[in-house]
């Protein structure tokens, strides 16, 4: 009997701290301004301000919101489940998949899983962002780059690109449209969707074109495509579609129009009700959950619905799998 080809299936999201805890809060920050350094410059000391202020901040909304981030989690369910279709799509095939969930900012690393996984027959690795940068699907290609031979560099696959993937957005869409029906939406009254994507550097601290790859073209496609295709939507039940970018104002100019600046914008246009939906991302975490309540202080709306990320969207494990199986077969072409 054959033996099964085993490939390593890796889900490599960025990672948050799981709870509230100052220590590791501050362990995450850190790391994640760590690789922010590699390509623009945060002085070693801010990079310790920046994680200790961001922990404490964390801690304090803790005693009046114990919630924590629920990005690793949903992104181990994630990899759990496409783990289980995978396995029921090519159980009869001589293939075997191992399903993982790795992390740029906290364990398990994405360079560990990468090498514990060396000897497997291929290694296909998903960025778990619709956005490439060199922050994002970068590293891991410069890490594959900078540690494997030729030969094994055959047998081993980044997915990306997925902002420019036609057969991402009907999901995006499907997904909107059917939280907006289970929460029972009506067309009463002025009503906005904020479509929440990460920000993003757009000039440097002196003005000029970031020297990396920031994803600002990719951002913008997405975004535009997206929001286009929304508000053109016979089942689209708002008045207005924003685009709000999620900033951290570090090391240059930001992508607008800020979250800050749609908050006020509904605040000044009348708007009756919000919806939230954090579309540039692929799990919920840190920087969507507590929109909503940012929302609702800063418009006085009570009404403030939060759709969810993809996160445990059947339709979204199966177009990973698509990806994943087109990947492996590539390589087993190619071997």
């Amino acid at each position: 009997m054959t033996e099964k080809k085993r490939f390593a299936v890796i889900l490599a999201a960025h990672g948050e701290a799981e709870t509230t805890g100052l220590r590791e809060n501050y362990r995450v920050n850190m790391q994640t301004l760590g690789h922010a350094s590699m390509v623009m410059p945060i002085p070693l000391p801010l990079r310790h301000f920046i994680s200790a202020t961001s922990s404490m901040r964390k801690r304090i909304r803790s005693l009046s919101n114990s919630q924590a981030s629920p990005h690793n989690g949903i992104t181990r369910r994630q990899a759990e489940s496409l783990q289980l279709l995978l396995e029921s799509q090519h159980g009869g095939e001589g293939i075997s998949f191992d399903v993982h969930a790795a992390f740029s900012a906290s364990d398990p690393a994405v360079e560990k899983i990468i090498d514990s996984t060396r000897s497997h027959d291929g290694q296909v690795i998903v960025s778990m962002s619709p956005i490439d940068s060199t922050l994002s699907c970068g590293l891991l290609c410069s890490y594959l780059e900078s540690t494997r031979s030729p030969a094994e560099l055959g047998r081993a696959r980044v997915i990306s690109r997925l902002w420019d993937d036609g057969d991402l957005y009907p999901i995006f869409l499907d997904h909107l449209f059917g939280c907006i029906a289970q929460i029972g939406f009506t067309r009463r009254g002025k009503r906005a969707l904020v479509l929440m994507y990460h920000g993003t550097l757009v000039a440097d601290a002196k003005g000029g074109t970031p020297n990396f790859r920031t994803g600002l073209h990719e951002t913008m496609s997405l975004a535009g495509r997206l929001g286009n295709m929304i508000a053109a939507h016979p089942s689209n039940p708002y008045s207005k579609v924003f685009t709000a970018f999620l900033n951290h104002d570090v090391g240059g100019t930001w992508t607008r129009p800020s979250f800050e600046e749609v908050c006020t914008e509904i605040r000044e246009e009348g708007f009756t009700g919000a919806d939230l939906f954090g579309c540039g991302y692929f799990a919920d975490g840190n920087e969507t959950i507590h929109r909503g309540d940012e929302l609702k202080v800063a418009s006085a709306l009570s009404d403030v619905s939060t759709i969810p990320c993809l996160n445990g969207s059947a339709a979204f494990t199966s177009y990973l799998a698509s990806k994943v199986s087109a990947a492996a077969k590539q390589i087993l072409a190619m071997s």
